[in-house]
């Protein structure tokens, strides 16, 4: 295996972020086209790009073979060959068959900065790819103003700093034979060249107590504590500060968190009518509670957050 030559991946997202991964990965090098359940890339390196910078990808498969359904003996043999204890997957469509592997190893959602989780938590790949469908780069100011635990400022700090959420990890395929750690070294400075202080204001805001002191802690572990600005308010008082910019909220669902539900739609209500020239992104567990809100979307993406069909409600200036 040559580390720099032409490498295939899939990589998996929540359903319903397709497009905004293959973007992403677009804009780290690679050649990515979205399909169902995540996106197809090729490019130098692209088991180490995605595996190292992707935010929105969950998992990360390296493409060893593609071929008619009988070249599976032939192909799994040569490349148990070259490639002796890795496991294989196999995935059929009609005629063809691809054979590949988990380059990752573990979930990529895991950045490790994490330890605690509210109530209600949100995969920090989905909290990134959301940032990432809304168009947001960290110019522009940010607002959480239901934070809970933190995940969706954290990472909105983090794609504002451009640090690539793999750096601190190792992956399954820097273990394969004929893996090019060198190539992957090349990687990992670049990626780390990139970083910056985050541009423009990162803000985060709830009303629970004990949530912003969650929040403050997860922002402390993963280094971004100085660059996050937190504070106990409730969604209708949150401070914007100077605008226009980007508001994510994950809000109370129902079926998730039934205390005061409508209550907490209303104060959000109240905060986006206060939010002219913003680019909003609001995930709605039910679509009924949301249509209470100011305006209408300009889009709707069907996602799903922990195994709940959400809406993501996308209002623009």
């Amino acid at each position: 295996m040559n580390g720099g030559a032409l490498q295939r991946a899939f990589a998996a997202c929540a359903p319903g972020l397709e497009p905004a991964l293959a973007r992403e990965l677009d804009l780290l090098g690679l050649s990515a086209r979205a399909v169902a359940g995540g996106a197809e890339a090729d490019g130098p390196d692209a088991w180490a790009v995605a595996c190292l910078g992707s935010r929105a990808a969950d998992a990360v498969k390296a493409r060893l073979w593609d071929g008619p359904v009988s070249g599976i003996p032939a192909a799994r043999k040569e490349i148990a060959g070259r490639m002796p204890g890795v496991e294989l997957e196999s995935r059929r469509e009609g005629d063809r068959a691809t054979l590949s592997a988990d380059a990752a190893g573990t979930p990529l959602f895991k950045r490790g900065w994490r330890a605690r989780v509210g109530a209600a938590p949100l995969r920090e790949s989905l909290a990134a790819g959301l940032l990432l469908e809304l168009g947001f780069d960290g110019s522009q100011p940010f607002l959480d103003p239901m934070c809970g635990s933190g995940t969706i400022a954290v990472e909105a700090a983090l794609l504002a700093g451009r640090r690539a959420p793999g750096l601190g990890r190792n992956f399954a395929f820097e273990g394969w034979p004929g893996h090019d750690a060198a190539r992957t070294t090349e990687v990992r400075e670049r990626l780390a060249a990139l970083s910056r202080d985050p541009p423009a204001a990162v803000l985060a805001s709830d009303r629970n107590g004990g949530a912003v002191r969650l929040a403050g802690k997860n922002a402390e572990a993963a280094g971004m504590a100085r660059f996050v600005r937190i504070e106990r308010r409730d969604a209708a008082d949150a401070a914007p500060g100077s605008g226009p910019g980007v508001c994510l909220v994950n809000p109370p669902y129902g079926i998730r968190l039934d205390r005061e539900v409508e209550e907490s739609w209303r104060s959000l209500g109240s905060l986006l009518a206060r939010l002219p020239g913003w680019t909003v992104g609001v995930l709605a567990g039910d679509p009924a509670v949301a249509r209470s809100l100011p305006g209408k979307p300009v889009r709707a993406l069907e996602v799903q957050n922990g195994g709940i069909r959400c809406r993501f409600l996308v209002y623009a200036p």
